[in-house]
């Protein structure tokens, strides 16, 4: 019989992390050719995350050089698919007539700045002006461009309100090209002001004019004044001024002079540590002789410890935790202690964690884990950041600070034996790290103790707030709160292990508590007055762990994958020969071996492994209890073929061998039907009541022949008795 995989109905409840959750808990794993975002795990890599400090992400880091400003200037970048002229169209036409935009697009269409003024009746004066030189300016004729964008700045205030401020920017640009710095810079600054002042700026010209000034100043020999203007120009959320302080940052490394002035200044030694905290690998030198860069190397290179060497010896340090980080990441350990031990923030802390681990001191590293937590804010999230190093580095995570922090912290609790404080730990951070706390919960922790904890921490489900119509669809496919999740989990672990009453306290979902609620109900009456009575009530328990045994019994982890519905196998034992033919196995329990796993996790493990441990391990507790109703059957009866029918059809195409044995109990117990030839795939519902009627039936003409017996009996007694009442005395 040929072996094929099968696919379990997806949970509605489970659907919405097909876009999101992550590996199972094994420390090797076979590849995965496609499937969906898991999302990131920590508990399969752990001596690896437990060394290792996260680099961290530059864009993230150039947000905090300077505070956002507090006036309202606006940024206007469009994407690379973004028409630039359609924004630029949309902006001309502000506070026009129709017939003034016709006008003005005839001016544009213009060959020269004369013809287009001869178009310009219509506009305003500083429209037309500012059109003109516009006009100049992209043929190249800059001084003609130059004397048109100083008319419009020439005019009263009252004639220059829809083009005064973008004329003093063009100018601004003219000059620059001229090679008068000053009069670009002085152009550049009016620009500002007059956007301040509420001159109209649709094309956020304003902010943008501070990166045209710090070019000037970054081509005039002043990097440290253009890394401010750049940095002033990421604060208001410019991503150009994101890109040029990076571009900046990688000349600055190569180039001493600049490396000097920048930490000369503040804000320039400031852009340096972001750059070395989060762009390391591009200091790796490079090998001429190798046909590959190795851009996985560590954080060591001559040119990132003489720069680190050089910031660390400065007289004040403006980030001393950045540069301990830095440290720590590079292997100067000493060096990392020293200058963690002189701040208090939440960076510092973590950098104190990692060193406590590799001195082994657990207690001091939980004690920093606990105040790293407590520092970084909760929604703070740096950006999509490198797993690890070596073969791990291109997997990304987006990585939130406090959940990365709480989840190491429940590693090592969990390694220490603490497996209550780990769960509580892993699932203050299952936002991102939901599979990981999922494992503890489930094969870690006893039922006693998760039940506990769920009472405390997730004592109800968490309702979401109503949300738009228009938006029901995509809010079906979202992961439900990790609160939820959990009461799930332990609602299915409680029926697994036969607690059914208690478990449907925990099933928040209507359809998934109906439905245990049916089984629990199913399984109570099996112990009905009748025999038929009990065997209908396991084939109705039979079908519903069939149908619905994912929702109500299923493992979020191993061997089921509640988590993806079923949909993909992280354990799979299947392997393939030198003919890429596959070779089913048998299956393994998880495998957690290695630094910061435990005797005690292992026993754990193998107390809570799936019973049986197949895949969709439901589907074989259904036709466990189709064999217990045919077990109450009549052999020859048409239920139990049925019965026997429907286990076998459950597991004919994934566990053939357990499907066979169903199916020889048939041959060797049961009675020739006529569907005998397409038995396993096409089955009749079992007739239970036929199998009533018949007992009755039969139990009727037993208790006939009994009468028959009894009666001349009971007559011949009945005679005997009058008979010596009868007699005298």
């Amino acid at each position: 019989m040929i072996q094929v995989t099968s696919v379990a109905p997806r949970s509605p409840t489970a659907r919405g992390k097909l876009s999101a959750l992550c590996a199972a808990l094994v420390l090797s794993l076979p590849a995965l050719a496609c499937g969906p975002d898991f999302p990131m795990t920590l508990l399969d890599r752990r001596a690896q995350i437990m060394g290792a400090l996260p680099e961290g992400v530059f864009d993230f880091e150039i947000k905090h050089l300077l505070a956002k400003p507090d006036d309202a200037l606006i940024v206007v970048e469009g994407g690379w698919w973004d028409e630039p002229n359609e924004a630029r169209a949309k902006a001309d036409a502000l506070g026009l007539s129709a017939t003034q935009v016709q006008a003005l697009a005839a001016m544009r269409g213009a060959a020269s700045a004369d013809e287009a003024l001869s178009h310009a009746a219509d506009l305003p004066r500083d429209v037309a002006l500012y059109t003109a030189g516009a006009l100049a300016f992209t043929q190249d004729d800059f001084p003609a461009a130059l004397t048109y964008f100083q008319a419009v700045s020439a005019l009263p205030d009252a004639e220059r309100s829809h083009r005064g401020l973008w004329a003093s920017f063009m100018e601004g640009r003219v000059q620059r090209l001229n090679g008068d710095a000053a009069a670009a810079t002085d152009a550049f600054e009016r620009t500002r002001s007059l956007a301040r002042a509420g001159s109209s700026d649709p094309l956020g010209l304003a902010v943008a004019s501070l990166g045209e000034q710090a070019r000037l100043l970054r081509e005039g020999g002043d990097v440290a004044g253009a890394v401010r203007l750049y940095a002033q120009q990421a604060a208001y959320g410019s991503n150009v001024g994101f890109t040029s302080l990076l571009f900046v940052a990688r000349g600055a490394v190569n180039d001493p002079i600049q490396i000097d002035a920048l930490l000369a200044d503040q804000v320039g030694t400031k852009l340096l540590l972001a750059y070395l905290y989060s762009r390391y690998n591009e200091l790796i030198e490079i090998d001429p002789e190798a046909e590959y860069q190795d851009f996985n190397a560590p954080a060591d290179g001559p040119r990132l410890l003489s720069l680190l060497d050089r910031i660390a010896a400065a007289p004040s340090i403006p980030a001393p935790d950045k540069v301990a980080a830095i440290a720590y990441r590079a292997g100067r350990f000493e060096q990392a202690a020293k200058l963690a031990g002189q701040s208090q923030s939440a960076l510092a802390a973590w950098v104190r964690a990692k060193l406590a681990l590799r001195a082994g001191n657990t207690a001091a590293a939980a004690q920093a884990y606990a105040a790293a937590a407590q520092g970084f804010p909760a929604e703070e999230s740096w950006g999509e950041v490198p797993l690890g190093t070596g073969d791990d580095y291109y997997l990304r995570e987006q990585l939130k600070p406090r959940c990365r922090v709480q989840a190491e912290a429940g590693t090592l609790a969990l390694s220490r034996g603490d497996y209550v404080q780990a769960l509580e730990l892993l699932f203050a951070a299952a936002e991102v790290y939901w599979t990981d706390a999922a494992y503890v919960a489930e094969r870690v922790v006893t039922v006693d103790e998760l039940k506990a904890m769920v009472d405390r921490l997730a004592p109800q489900a968490i309702v979401p707030p109503p949300s738009n119509p228009e938006d029901a669809y995509e809010d079906s496919y979202q992961t439900p709160p990790p609160a939820n999740q959990l009461r799930a989990l332990l609602a299915r672990r409680l029926l697994r292990e036969g607690r059914l009453d208690l478990a449907l306290n925990y099933f928040d979902d209507p359809a998934t508590r109906d439905q245990a609620a049916r089984y629990i109900a199913a399984r109570g009456a099996t112990d009905a007055w009748t025999r038929t009575g009990q065997a209908r009530a396991w084939f109705e328990a039979a079908e519903i762990a069939r149908w619905h045994g994912m929702e109500i019994m299923g493992y979020e982890g191993d061997p089921d994958y509640f988590s993806w519905g079923g949909s993909f196998d992280l354990n799979s034992p299947i392997t393939y020969d030198e003919d890429y033919n596959p070779v089913f196995n048998a299956r393994s329990d998880l495998i957690v071996a290695g630094p910061y796993t435990s005797d005690g996790e292992r026993q754990r493990l193998g107390a809570s492994r799936a019973q049986p441990l197949e895949r969709f391990h439901y589907r074989i507790v259904a036709a466990g209890h189709a064999g217990q109703a045919a077990d109450l059957l009549p052999a020859r009866s048409q239920a139990f073929a049925a019965v026997l029918c429907e286990g076998t059809r459950w597991l004919v195409d994934r566990q053939p061998e357990t499907a066979q044995t169903l199916y020889r109990r048939y041959l060797h117990e049961g009675a020739l039907v006529p569907w005998g030839a397409s038995f396993g795939r096409q089955c009749p519902e079992p007739n239970f009541d036929k199998v009533e009627a018949e007992l009755r039936a039969a139990t009727l003409r037993s208790a006939g022949r009994w009468a028959a017996i009894a009666a001349p009996i009971i007559a011949l007694f009945g005679a005997l008795w009058w008979w010596r009442r009868r007699r005298p005395a």
